[in-house]
């Protein structure tokens, strides 16, 4: 039997009575970090190399047609604001492209990341899609996008219509937005926000019991799904289709006309690109361990995208319903939420990653040159244990593999020798990578995040500046190999677990026998 823990909800409650002087704490995480290009794993035939360094949680990279590479800093949980480099990959040179302007960084939103047009960039930054052009100037083509809750508007691609295509994460965990919410910052900003479905859906009247975190905490309220917090829902209401739905791909032409929904059901569908032949796929990040609803065990997923294609969030993961056997006996909240499903067998997905490895951007090999052509290159961010995953043992992601779409097999590519975080267990290679893309040298790039730090003063997170890099991997002369060498895998989060414990403790008892002195001193 599975014990229901749920983190964000429990420090919700904790903070709450705390919250207004917790805000007024400025304690901004900086820090250098080790780079060594030999803690990272590669096949026979393959080198790795830094780029450059010291980026500010450093989200997505994308080329023009002169090979500059654009990467994006995100701006999210941080002290510093979204911005846009131009780097130079034969020399690691930078320069400023675009600093967002100051009343447009949402802080706890994100600017996930750009791509490059016939001379403009579009970009994606919380809640809207926009144009940077030549001379710099922002021209907003689609605002009003769900993006200010969980998860935000994803990083934007050009289609092979010429289309805009982009994923737009869900507002929640599992489609009831409750205390995690609150946990997670956004909430008491956004009290009324909650998830949009694309086409009408007609709800179970399943409701959801939480402490008032937006009113007094010995309050209860009850929430229900796609309807703000503290808002009942009733068995057969229906919740109307929006333009704009959450969980959703989404595409516009180029100047933000002809707004559509391409797939939905999706709780995150992260990173987006193209086949060689055509066909779209994305990723999605699977559900966390938190809410009112979760199931334990759900994999990170890669969909190959069916246009109009209805993909089971949020009472399926995976393409298996959340109720069914197949999820074993925990979490909590598991029923539907929804009474009539737009489809009832959703599409399963093409391949599945470690659970919480979380799947972020992801590019195809087009170069024979290069090797595995026509498979798919997937940045792995890396677990937020304990926060999503009270029970991770051994760090999940925090690499690049490869999937062969046509047998759905994952494999690593590029791996830390000692498998997890550079920061934490003490080695100089991949922190988070976040997104990787093939540069027109033919080489790979992989832009790393960067650390991130538990802020116990505001019981969340804060991103550590210039942490962040870009590394390439590129083909050396000789044979190929087909995969790196097997990483050193260790039971990291115990042992972090026990480390804390006993600092706690220890701390604890100092304080109590410096108490007991001063006290036999009266």
């Amino acid at each position: 039997m599975h014990l229901r823990l749920d983190i964000p909800s429990t420090l919700a409650y904790l903070y709450k009575p705390f919250l207004p002087l917790l805000k007024r704490i400025t304690w901004v995480r900086r820090g250098d970090r080790r780079y060594d290009v030999r803690d990272i794993s590669v096949p026979d035939g393959y080198v790795v190399e830094l780029v450059a360094s010291g980026f500010i949680a450093p989200v997505h990279g994308c080329f023009d047609d002169a090979g500059q590479l654009y990467v994006s800093e995100a701006g999210h949980k941080s002290d510093a604001p979204p911005r846009i480099w131009r780097v130079d990959v034969t020399t690691g040179e930078r320069h400023v492209h675009f600093d967002l302007p100051p009343d447009r960084w949402i802080k706890t939103g994100a600017l996930t990341g750009a791509c490059w047009h016939q001379g403009d960039l579009y970009l994606a930054n919380t809640d809207t899609i926009s144009r940077v052009g030549a001379d710099g100037t922002l021209e907003d083509l689609v605002t009003g996008l769900p993006g200010r809750g969980d998860h935000q508007t994803n990083h934007p691609l050009i289609g092979p219509d010429g289309k805009l295509y982009w994923g737009q994460g869900s507002v929640t965990n599992l489609g009831v937005v409750g205390a995690d919410n609150f946990g997670y910052e956004w909430l008491s900003d956004n009290p009324t926000v909650c998830d949009v479905p694309a086409q009408d859906v007609v709800l179970a009247g399943r409701n959801y019991e939480y402490r008032n975190v937006l009113g007094s905490l010995g309050e209860t309220v009850r929430s229900g799904a796609f309807a703000p917090f503290g808002t009942a829902t009733k068995r057969g209401q229906v919740i109307p289709g929006s333009d704009r739905p959450s969980g959703a791909i989404l595409r516009c032409n180029l100047d933000g006309s002809a707004l559509e929904t391409v797939a939905w059901g999706l709780r995150n569908p992260y990173g987006l690109a193209f086949a060689p032949d055509g066909r779209l796929f994305a990723t999605e990040h699977g559900s966390d361990e938190r809410g009112g609803r979760f199931i334990v065990g759900d994999p990170d997923d890669l969909y190959e995208i069916t246009e109009g294609a209805w993909y089971g969030w949020p009472d399926f993961a995976s393409g298996i319903p959340l109720d069914d056997p197949h999820w074993g006996d925990g979490g909590q909240g598991r029923e539907p939420v929804l009474r009539d499903f737009p489809d009832e067998h959703p599409p399963a997905p093409v391949a599945s990653f470690a659970t919480h490895s979380a799947a972020n951007g992801l590019d195809f090999s087009r170069s024979p040159a290069f090797g595995f052509e026509g498979q798919a290159f997937v940045a792995l961010f890396g677990d937020l244990a304990p926060i999503t995953t009270p029970r991770q043992v051994v760090p999940e992601g925090f690499k690049v593999v490869r999937v062969d779409p046509s047998t759905g097999k994952v494999i690593d590519f590029a791996v830390n020798r000692r498998a997890g975080p550079a920061s934490k267990l003490f080695h100089g290679g991949f922190e988070r990578p976040s997104h990787c893309v093939f540069g027109p040298d033919g080489a790979l790039y992989v832009i790393d995040w960067g650390e991130i730090k538990i802020a116990p003063e505001l019981g969340a997170i804060r991103m550590k500046q210039g942490t962040g890099a870009v590394w390439r991997i590129r083909r050396t002369a000789g044979p190929a190999g087909d995969r790196p060498s097997e990483p050193q895998r260790l039971p990291f989060y115990p042992i972090q677990a026990a480390v804390v414990g006993a600092l706690v403790a220890g701390g604890v008892a100092l304080i109590v026998r410096v108490l007991r002195r001063l006290v036999g001193r009266r």
